[in-house]
């Protein structure tokens, strides 16, 4: 069950990463709207539905009048940091998870076209090895919230939703032969089987929340809870992200540009 939910969102993300107009007008948007009518989501999860789906239509529209496609960076990056923040603060005055944080991610926009096929997007890092060391290190920090906040079984849900994002980049580097193609991808794959996989989780919650239920990862997820596994996950986190700070001020520096943090 579990891996028919994961290779279905990845699909459904790899697809509308690729057509932008198509495939995410019909996926996301439409199903999302069904969603938010017929389900009557609670307001948590039609709020962050909105937002996804707020998102995935403006970059139809940017893909549609071919607009500049910078402008939507900085919505998704600001997007991006107000939900980093949200869960921080949950973590920090709900969950009783003190040592988890993250920042945001700085990128630029690329458009792709393969073999004379429809353009997709990329929001790429500055440079390769940060943007990998910061997709790993959002991962960790997101799945520590997502464990304290949701139930065993949405929580198992969310290693499909945190994941696939990491799979995804890797076929797109297969297909591409770019790993900054690929790696590229991940936020805008990240977007999207969250979107998706949001959309099937409200659209029929009791069947996931049956269907997923295991007791030993429910003991996993126990053993995760304890402060000395959160501080490891921590300090790789901040190792990680350390690594992602002092790329950009290099970068920086060699482009004459100075060094600043990727916030």
């Amino acid at each position: 069950m579990w891996f028919s939910f994961a290779a279905t969102i990845l699909s459904i993300a790899l697809l509308t990463a690729c057509f932008a107009i198509v495939a995410n007008l019909f996926f996301n948007v439409v199903c999302g709207v069904l969603v938010l009518v017929f389900c009557k989501p609670v307001m948590f999860e039609r709020l962050k539905l909105i937002t996804l789906l707020t998102l995935r239509t403006i970059i139809a529209f940017f893909v549609i009048f071919n607009r500049n496609g910078a402008i939507y960076t900085d919505l998704v990056r600001v997007a991006l940091f107000i939900n980093i923040m949200e869960a921080t603060m949950t973590d920090f005055l709900k969950n009783h998870q003190p040592f988890n944080g993250v920042f945001g991610l700085t990128g630029h926009w690329n458009t792709v076209v393969l073999n004379e096929a429809p353009a997709f997007y990329t929001i790429q890092g500055v440079i390769l090895g940060a943007t990998i060391a910061y997709a790993i290190g959002y991962t960790i920090w997101n799945w520590i919230f997502v464990s304290g906040e949701f139930s065993t079984s949405v929580t198992l849900m969310h290693v499909a939703f945190l994941g696939t994002p990491l799979i995804g980049s890797l076929i797109m580097w297969g297909i591409t032969g770019s790993p900054e193609i690929g790696f590229g991808c991940w936020l805008l794959l990240r977007a999207n089987t969250l979107t998706f996989g949001g959309i099937m989780q409200i659209g029929a919650k009791q069947y996931w929340e049956d269907g997923l239920y295991n007791p030993k990862f429910a003991k996993f997820i126990d053993w995760t809870h304890k402060r000395s596994v959160q501080i490891v996950c921590m300090v790789i986190c901040l190792a990680l992200m350390a690594f992602v700070i002092a790329s950009r001020c290099a970068w920086g520096t060699i482009a004459g540009q100075g060094g600043f943090l990727p916030f």
